[in-house]
């Protein structure tokens, strides 16, 4: 690894972003030229040529090493990975069968990391690993109790970095991340919402208000992932991504000009399902306004603005 870390100290760090296609990658390429200062670079894996897109690798197959070992060495070696591979958009998180490839992508991209001595592997988790909890805010020492497909491929990936990391002896980082702003399932598909479409359902609790959950915008991620890739210690093995205040999905509709209708429904523990972040706020620049509603659905709308 010492060829990565002394170029390190002499250029900007350079990391690929494995999942390029992805919802969170498709945002984050809008606007991560805007995000990210001369300190770091992005490089932006496909499995097809997007000649539209610079800086990006096409790597079809991740069980063959050769592209990514070939694109390491033509720009001098590589600092760090973001690994946001998982199963495909249309991918059912209830189905353990399509799940699994959340699993089998992220260790390829280990095994991948350690042919090429990168020293710094980010990896995608999910706040999903938890559970629904008891409406008390989940912090990196929480149980995990996962109750679909999804989350259950996620806890065990996780699992499979922290082996892969002691028997390898790399520094794998699992971001446990909430909500991001337009790659969710209330956001996202309003995406081509017009005034006159049937409204949205929403679960409203005897308080009056909606599910409450973390959630991070597209602009406020990618900083958080520069500010991680480039700490100068080690990282810790996970770390919760989501800004430090939750926000209400009601108000996420709002600030969106989405009408919805309200379905109600009893109390419950479920209505907060929320994320501990402090750890994150000692290791980045979030902010209590970026959780904002208005300025969430700002950072979304701006990312599809350049898409």
């Amino acid at each position: 690894m010492s060829d990565n870390l002394s170029r390190a100290n002499d250029c900007p760090k350079r990391f690929v972003f494995l999942g390029a296609s992805g919802r969170i990658g498709h945002l984050l390429r809008s606007i991560w030229p805007d995000i990210t200062a001369s300190d770091l670079r992005v490089d932006w894996q496909f499995r097809s040529a997007q000649p539209t897109i610079p800086n990006a690798l096409v790597w079809s197959d991740l069980a063959t090493l050769e592209p990514f070992l070939d694109h390491a060495k033509s720009v001098g070696g590589l600092d760090g990975l973001f690994v946001f591979l998982g199963a495909s958009r249309t991918g059912d998180k209830a189905d353990a069968d399509q799940m699994a490839i959340n699993v089998s992508l992220v260790d390829q991209a280990l095994k991948a990391s350690v042919a090429a001595e990168i020293p710094r592997i980010l990896i995608a988790s999910s706040s999903a690993v938890y559970g629904g909890g008891e409406g008390v805010p989940f912090d990196e020492s929480s149980a995990l109790h996962p109750v679909n497909a999804y989350g259950m491929a996620k806890r065990d990936m996780e699992a499979l970095c922290l082996s892969r990391a002691a028997d390898y002896g790399i520094e794998v980082c699992l971001l446990r991340i909430g909500n991001v702003a337009g790659a969710d399932a209330l956001l996202g598909p309003t995406e081509g919402w017009q005034s006159g479409d049937a409204p949205r359902l929403l679960d409203i609790f005897p308080d009056g208000d909606g599910p409450r959950r973390s959630y991070i915008g597209p602009e406020s991620l990618a900083d958080v992932l520069r500010c991680l890739a480039l700490q100068s210690q080690p990282l810790p093995q996970v770390i919760n991504v989501a800004a430090p205040v939750s926000v209400s999905m009601k108000a996420l509709l709002d600030a969106a000009g989405v009408d919805w209708k309200p379905r109600p429904v009893p109390a419950s523990p479920l209505q907060d399902i929320v994320l501990d972040c402090a750890r994150l706020a000692t290791l980045s620049d979030i902010k209590v306004s970026d959780g904002a509603a208005n300025v969430l659905v700002a950072q979304w709308r701006r990312a599809l603005e350049v898409l």
